[in-house]
């Protein structure tokens, strides 16, 4: 068994995820961007190599990605909604027929192929902040495991509306997608409108004098 950590403040902002195992070393990279049909997140090893990549290919509430290592394709995940409808979603992992179930309000949830589990995810608490342990059975599922458990948690129900999720155009993770600021209207003050007013007043006292003369 591997077990694996993401601090959760990662997963809410727009930076890098490093993932760490037990002893507190940096094991795994996540960047991306997601949000647009072909927006990729990618999971590299500390040396650089890329191990799997996810691609978003249904913006949709219930969105889809698609699984890659050396682009070749290997899953498929989709939000599906369950019996009570958006309340109770689950989600399929197709090619490898897993099912993600749990509670994803909580963010307790596990992976699992027909009775055998593949992963457990928890969230915790502590001093130095929130983080979620994955608690993977196979060491060749982690990778894949660990992207899935990001993309899970940005499409938890507790986030965010489900129509607010229908209006977010991205949503991205370090410099891969740079932010865009508009400058604000420059703001004209009291002191500046006295001022012009009284040039307007003087040039118009200029005109009646040579009027006059």
């Amino acid at each position: 068994m591997v077990r694996l950590f993401i601090n959760h403040a990662y997963m809410s902002m727009q930076n890098r995820m490093i993932v760490k195992s037990a002893s507190g070393k940096d094991t795994y990279l996540i960047v991306g961007k997601w949000g647009r049909a072909r927006d990729a997140l990618s999971l590299y090893s500390m040396d650089g190599d890329r191990l799997v990549e996810a691609k978003q290919t249904l913006l949709s509430v219930f969105p889809k990605f698609d699984f890659y290592t050396d682009e070749h394709k290997i899953a498929s995940v989709k939000k599906i909604p369950g019996l009570q409808g958006l309340k109770k979603p689950y989600y399929i992992v197709s090619h490898l027929d897993w099912i993600v179930t749990g509670d994803f309000i909580e963010r307790q949830f596990t992976v699992k192929h027909h009775s055998q589990v593949i992963m457990r995810v928890e969230k915790h608490y502590s001093f130095q902040g929130d983080f979620y342990s994955l608690n993977i059975e196979r060491e060749e599922y982690a990778p894949i495991c660990c992207l899935l458990s990001v993309i899970i948690d940005h499409y938890s129900s507790d986030r965010e509306t489900l129509w607010q999720q229908y209006k977010k155009e991205k949503y991205s993770l370090s410099f891969m997608h740079p932010f865009i600021f508009t400058k604000p209207a420059a703001k004209t003050s009291f002191l500046q409108t006295a001022a012009d007013c009284a040039k307007i007043k003087e040039t118009l006292t200029r005109r009646s004098c040579r009027n006059e003369h």
